[in-house]
């Protein structure tokens, strides 16, 4: 028989990726850390606001002066990813509103590729004011996209990424929920945390990158979740205020 190498930067956890690519326990699992050195990524973790749905309209505007404070640290690129298009828009609209003054987009629910290639190339190398673009997590802009060097200086990703509830999804918990208990986590759990990692990895594409990732979700600081955090990972400072977030950029950008 043959024989096959299955790798990605974002193939965590491997068990999982093991049993959904059709793998069996006897295959090797290897995981490698990361050629990027960790202290020039500044990682946070706003773990005090909550994204899930019934909040989502409650926590809008302070998430908006959010990515205005994680923008202000310094002048260049940034992308906010959103769990859905309706909550990037309703968070859109407060950021818009209330910071006229930072040049900002948002990504449409179809573009064709000449307007996606049109949305990538406001990312310009070097800009004299921030720009900010807001998109859809694990849409065509949160994987595959390669701005390298100051092209993309940071990114907010807001949620932990949790697909939308579904008849398929709901059929394969149930088959996993019978194989070995872990019917949410390989359904949504594990789905959306590879969706944070695919956009996460957007900043730092190149040994000499640096940039600054902002995660936004209570959840990023339960045990859970931690565990599902790469190696390289382990350094994700907790952001309580606007304060603590300023002051750790400030830190990390003056360095």
């Amino acid at each position: 028989g043959g024989s096959a190498v299955l790798y990605s930067a974002t193939l965590t956890p491997l068990p999982y990726f093991r049993d959904i690519l059709g793998g069996s326990r006897d295959d090797e699992l290897l995981a490698l850390g990361s050629p990027f050195d960790t202290e020039n990524l500044c990682l946070m973790a706003a773990d005090r606001i909550s994204t899930t749905y019934k909040n989502r309209e409650r926590s809008a505007g302070k998430i908006a002066r959010l990515i205005a404070s994680f923008t202000a640290g310094k002048t260049g690129n940034y992308i906010v990813y959103f769990p859905s298009y309706k909550y990037m828009r309703d968070v859109f609209t407060h950021f818009t509103g209330a910071f006229p003054h930072i040049r900002a987009v948002a990504q449409e629910a179809s573009m064709s590729e000449e307007e996606r290639e049109q949305f990538l190339s406001a990312f310009i190398d070097e800009p004299e004011e921030t720009f900010v673009a807001f998109c859809v997590l694990g849409g065509i802009f949160s994987e595959g996209i390669d701005l390298k060097g100051s092209r993309l200086i940071g990114s907010v990703i807001v949620s932990v990424g949790l697909p939308q509830l579904s008849a398929r999804l709901s059929i394969i918990k149930d088959y996993f929920n019978e194989k070995n208990g872990m019917g949410f986590e390989y359904a949504y759990m594990y789905p959306g945390m590879n969706k944070v990692l695919q956009a996460a990895g957007r900043v730092i594409r190149s040994e000499t990158d640096t940039g600054a990732v902002l995660l936004i979700d209570e959840r990023f600081s339960r045990r859970d979740y931690l565990s599902l955090f790469p190696a390289h990972w382990h350094h994700c400072r907790p952001i309580r205020d606007e304060e603590t977030l300023k002051a750790v950029l400030d830190a990390f950008w003056d360095s």
